[in-house]
C-alpha cells in the first residue's frame, strides 16, 4: 500500500501541471554576505528561497516522495566547487509517508570555492526545485551573482545570511553528543531503529531526528525518553523496511547512520556506525502511534512553572528587592488607611507595568532573531546608551526620593490620574516602576530563569511570548498578591520618622545600583581583566586538554551579571573552591561576555542557554560536559569535579 501511495503521488509530480498554469509558487535570489570576492579560499554565498503559503521544499535527503534541489553552476566563471549547508528540516507527513523539507521561507548558505582566490567571481547558478502543495510541481532558476575584486565587506544581505546560520544544526558537542545506535524490535516484530545520546536539556515539544543512510532506507518519527537524571536522550524510530531484523542489520552495517536532532530553530549533527543490539534486548511495548513526546503537555507546563519560579524569585535579587520595598514604602507611609480599592488599584498598575515590559522585551527579542542578530537575556547591558540611560534613571530616582525635586505632571493628566496624597504616585507613576523594576531584573538571573529563557529563545514568536509572559506574571505575582490582600497593610506600623530614614536608605540603595552601572559603562568601553588564575576561553582548546586527562571548567561572565557576581564572591573565591581549582590537572577558561562576542553567543546556544551565568565543567569522566546550575553552591562545584575526573 506505501508503494503504491507513492506512485500515485509521482504521478503528481509531473511537469504538465506547471505548464498549464504556467505559475511560480515560490521565488529565488543567490545573494551574498558580502560585496566583493575577498582573498579567501571560499567565498560566503546564499540561496534564498520564498515559498507561498501552504507549499514547501524538500531538504537534501527529501523522504519518501519528493526531490532533493539540484545546484547547477554550469557557466560559472572563476568557479571550482560549492557545498551547500542544509538548515534543519521539517518533517511533513501525507498518506503515511514521511517527507523532509521546508515551508515558508528558506536560506541556504554555501561555501564557494573560487578557482583563483582574490580574482573576480561570476556564478551562474540553475536551481531545479520540486514544490509542493495539493500538488507537486517542479520549479528551475536561472540565477547570477557577481563578486569583483576587493575587500569582502558586509552586505545588505549580511543579516539575513547570520540568521540561516543559526538554523545550521551543529556539529555534536558537549551540550549534545550522539553515543550509540542499534536496532530492536516491538511485540509486532516491526524494527526500530535506537539512538541514545547525551543531553543537557529536555527536547523541546517539536523536536525530530532524522535518520540518514547510503542505503535508502527510511525512518519514522522517533518517540523521544529523556532522563533528566542521567542527562541521557534516548530515540526509538520506526524502520520503513520489512526485511527480517537480521538482513536489516547487514543493510545498514554497510555505512555510517548521519543523524540530525532538530531542536527549536536549529540542532545538532554527526555520524554514528550500527552497533550490534544488545544480547538482553527485550521486545519493546507498542509505542505511540505518532512517536511525538508523550509528556508534551507536562514538558510545556513545566517550562512555564519554571519561567513564574524564576520571575517570583528575582523579586528577591538585590537588582530588584528595593523598588518591592519602596512600593511596599509607599502604602506604610499612609499608614495603610487607604482604600482598598486605591492599593488595589496601584499595585494592579505596577503588575501591568512589568507584564507590558516583558511583552516589550519579547517582542524586541522576537525581532532582533527575525533579522539574525544575537538574543539573550541581559544583552542589552552590551550596548553604552542603554547603561548611560539607566544610570540618569536611577539618579533621577534616587534625587526625587532624597527630595531635591518633585516632578511635576502636565495637568490635563493631571486631572484624570491625579493622586489622592500629595506625594502619592500616580496610577502612570505606579505603572512606571513596574516596568522599572523590570528593567533591573535584567541583568540577574535566578533558579529556573535559564531553563526558561533558553526554552523560550529557542522558540518561535508565541513561544517567546508565552514564557516571557510567565516569567513576568513571577515577578509580578508579589504586587498582584497585595492588590487583592491589601488588608495586609492594616497591620503595619504607624508612619513616623523612620520612614524617612528607611526612604533615603531605599533611594541609597537605588544610587550605589547607578555607581555599579557606572562600572559596568566603564568595562564596556575598556578592556576588562580576567580574574586571577582564569585564562583566556577558547573552545578549542577543551577537547585537547581533556584528552591528556585535564579537567577544563569554563566560566561565561560579565561586568553587568550580578549574579555571576554573587557566584564568585559566595562560591568560586571561597578557600576551599580556590583550593580545589588551584590543582594541576585543574584548567579555568573564563569568557567575558561584557561586550559583544557572536562566537561565545554562539557556544550558550548548542548548550540552549542564552544568558549568564554559565558554568560547565569537562573531564575524561565526562568529556560532554556537565552544566552547573545558574545559581552555584559549593557541593555542586566539587560533585562536578569528581564526577568530570571519573570518581
Amino acid at each position: 500500500m506505501r508503494f503504491l501511495t507513492l506512485a500515485l503521488l509521482l504521478l503528481l509530480f509531473a511537469s504538465p501541471a506547471q505548464a498549464a498554469t504556467g505559475e511560480y509558487h515560490t521565488t529565488a535570489a543567490l545573494i551574498s554576505p558580502v560585496t566583493a570576492a575577498g582573498r579567501a579560499d571560499t567565498v560566503p554565498v546564499a540561496v534564498h528561497v520564498t515559498l507561498e503559503k501552504g507549499w514547501k521544499t524538500y531538504w537534501r535527503t527529501p523522504g519518501e516522495a519528493g526531490l532533493a534541489p539540484v545546484f547547477d553552476w554550469a557557466g560559472s566563471a572563476n568557479f571550482k566547487s560549492a557545498s551547500v549547508r542544509w538548515p534543519a528540516p521539517h518533517r511533513f507527513t501525507t498518506f503515511d509517508l514521511d517527507n523532509f523539507g521546508y515551508g515558508d521561507d528558506v536560506v541556504f548558505p554555501l561555501d564557494v570555492v573560487p578557482a583563483q582566490p582574490g580574482a573576480p567571481l561570476s556564478l551562474k547558478l540553475k536551481l531545479d526545485l520540486l514544490v509542493c502543495s495539493k500538488i507537486c510541481l517542479p520549479e528551475t532558476y536561472h540565477l547570477s551573482l557577481d563578486l569583483p575584486v576587493g575587500a569582502a565587506k558586509p552586505s545588505a544581505q549580511e543579516k539575513l545570511y547570520k540568521a540561516a546560520l543559526q538554523k545550521i544544526p551543529a556539529k555534536q558537542a558537549g551540550g549534545f553528543k550522539f553515543r550509540t545506535a542499534y536496532l530492536t524490535y516491538d511485540t509486532a516484530n516491526a524494527n526500530y531503529l535506537v539512538v541514545e545520546a547525551y543531553a543537557s536539556s529536555s527536547p523541546a515539544y517539536d523536536a525530530d531526528l532524522f535518520v540518514e543512510h547510503g542505503s535508502g532506507i527510511g525512518f519514522g518519527r522517533a518517540h523521544m525518553d529523556y532522563d533528566s537524571a542521567k542527562g541521557t536522550l534516548t530515540f526509538t524510530a520506526p524502520v520503513h523496511d520489512p526485511d527480517t531484523l537480521e538482513k536489516l542489520s547487514g543493510k545498514l552495517a554497510t555505512g555510517p547512520l548521519t543523524l540530525t536532532y532538530a531542536n527549536g530553530e536549529g540542532g545538532v549533527e554527526g555520524t554514528l556506525p550500527l552497533s550490534p543490539t544488545p544480547a538482553d534486548a527485550q521486545p519493546l511495548p507498542a509505542l505511540h502511534p505518532a512517536g511525538a513526546i508523550i509528556p508534551e503537555t507536562t514538558n510545556l507546563l513545566r517550562i512555564a512553572l519554571f519561567a513564574f519560579l524564576g520571575g517570583l524569585i528575582l523579586n528577591l535579587m538585590p537588582c530588584v528587592l528595593p523598588v518591592l520595598s519602596l512600593k511596599v514604602l509607599s502604602v506604610v507611609s499612609h499608614g495603610g488607611k487607604d482604600s482598598r480599592l486605591m492599593i488595589a488599584r496601584n499595585f494592579s498598575a505596577s503588575a501591568l507595568g512589568i507584564l507590558f515590559s516583558f511583552w516589550v522585551i519579547a517582542g524586541f527579542l522576537v525581532g532582533l532573531k527575525a533579522a539574525g542578530e544575537t538574543i539573550g537575556w541581559g544583552i542589552q547591558f552590551q550596548h553604552p546608551a542603554f547603561l548611560t540611560f539607566l544610570i540618569m534613571s536611577l539618579l533621577l530616582f534616587a534625587a526625587n526620593m532624597w527630595g531635591f525635586f518633585e516632578i511635576p505632571l502636565p495637568r490635563f493628566i493631571a486631572r484624570h490620574i491625579a493622586a489622592k496624597h500629595e506625594h502619592e504616585p500616580t496610577l502612570a507613576g505606579h505603572f512606571l516602576t513596574g516596568a522599572f523594576a523590570t528593567l533591573l531584573a535584567t541583568p540577574c538571573t535566578a533558579p529556573f530563569l535559564g531553563t526558561a529563557v533558553g526554552f523560550a529563545l529557542s522558540r518561535d514568536a508565541a513561544g517567546i511570548f508565552a514564557v516571557f509572559t510567565m516569567i513576568g506574571l513571577g515577578l509580578a505575582a508579589p504586587y498582584l498578591l497585595l492588590a487583592v490582600s491589601p488588608q495586609v497593610f492594616r497591620h503595619m506600623p504607624k508612619p513616623g520618622k523612620w520612614m524617612v530614614t528607611l526612604k533615603k536608605i531605599l533611594a541609597l540603595a537605588l544610587a550605589a545600583t547607578a555607581l555599579w552601572l557606572v562600572t559596568v559603562l566603564m568595562s564596556v568601553t575598556t578592556t576588562p581583566a580576567l580574574d586571577d588564575g582564569w585564562q583566556p576561553f577558547a573552545e578549542s582548546a577543551i577537547a585537547p586538554a581533556v584528552q591528556d586527562g585535564k579537567i577544563v571548567i569554563v566560566d561565561v561572565t560579565a561586568d553587568w551579571c550580578l549574579t555571576c557576581k554573587a557566584n564568585k564572591k559566595f562560591v568560586l573565591e571561597q578557600n576551599d573552591i580556590e583550593e580545589a581549582l588551584s590543582g594541576p590537572e585543574i584548567v579555568l577558561l573564563q569568557a567575558d561576555w561584557t561586550h559583544r562576542d557572536e562566537s561565545v553567543a554562539a557556544y550558550l546556544q548548542k548548550f540552549g542557554r542564552y544568558g549568564i551565568p554559565f558554568n560547565i565543567v569537562y573531564g575524561p569522566g565526562k568529556p560532554e560536559g556537565i552544566l552547573l546550575p545558574e545559581l552555584l553552591t559549593k557541593k555542586a562545584v566539587l560533585d562536578a569535579i569528581a564526577e568530570a575526573a571519573g570518581e
